[in-house]
C-alpha cells in the first residue's frame, strides 16, 4: 500500500523547492557578476597599453629597447615586462567605468626568464614592485597614469 500525500505535504515540498531555487540563484549572482567583468568596471581601460614613462623612489623605470606592456581584459591584467617575461593577475579593485579612481592589482604571476644584463633584471624587479604598489589611476584620452607612494607609471594606448 502506498502512502498518500496530503495537500499540506505537497505545499511544504513546493515551498522547500522554491526556497532552494531562490538560494541557488542568490548564490550565483556574485559568480555571474565576476565572470561578466562587472566587478571593477574598467571599461575605459580595456585593451593594450605601452609604458611611456615611469619612476619609483630609485629613479627612472623605462627602457625603450624592451617595450613594456599592460593589457586590461575584463577583470584581469597581463603584459610583457622589461625582460620579456609575461605576467598576469586580477584587478582587485577597479577605478570604475571612467578609468579614473582607485585601482589595486594583486597576485601577479609571471614567467621568470632572466635578462642577460643584471641592470635589466633590477629594472624588471622594480617595475613589478611599482605595478603592485599602485593605488590610483588617471585616464586622459589615450594616456593612463598609475600612481602610488613614490610610484609613477605612464602608459600610452597601443596602436591597433
Amino acid at each position: 500500500m502506498t502512502p498518500h500525500r496530503t495537500a499540506q505535504d505537497r505545499t511544504t515540498q513546493h515551498r522547500t523547492a522554491r526556497l532552494l531555487l531562490i538560494g541557488m540563484l542568490a548564490a550565483s549572482i556574485p559568480i555571474l557578476t565576476a565572470c561578466s567583468g562587472l566587478t571593477t568596471g574598467t571599461t575605459a581601460l580595456q585593451g593594450e597599453w605601452v609604458l611611456d614613462g615611469g619612476s619609483d623612489a630609485e629613479g627612472v623605470l623605462i627602457d625603450s629597447a624592451n617595450p613594456v606592456t599592460l593589457v586590461f581584459d575584463g577583470d584581469e591584467v597581463s603584459g610583457v615586462s622589461p625582460c620579456s617575461n609575461t605576467y598576469s593577475g586580477p584587478i582587485a579593485e577597479g577605478p570604475g567605468a571612467s578609468g579614473t579612481g582607485a585601482i589595486l592589482l594583486g597576485g601577479l604571476t609571471r614567467t621568470e626568464m632572466g635578462c642577460v644584463e643584471q641592470e635589466q633584471n633590477l629594472l624588471e624587479s622594480r617595475y613589478f614592485a611599482a605595478l603592485e604598489a599602485v593605488d590610483r589611476s588617471t585616464l586622459d584620452a589615450d594616456s593612463l597614469e598609475l600612481t602610488g607612494d613614490s610610484i609613477f607609471l605612464r602608459f600610452e594606448r597601443a596602436d591597433d
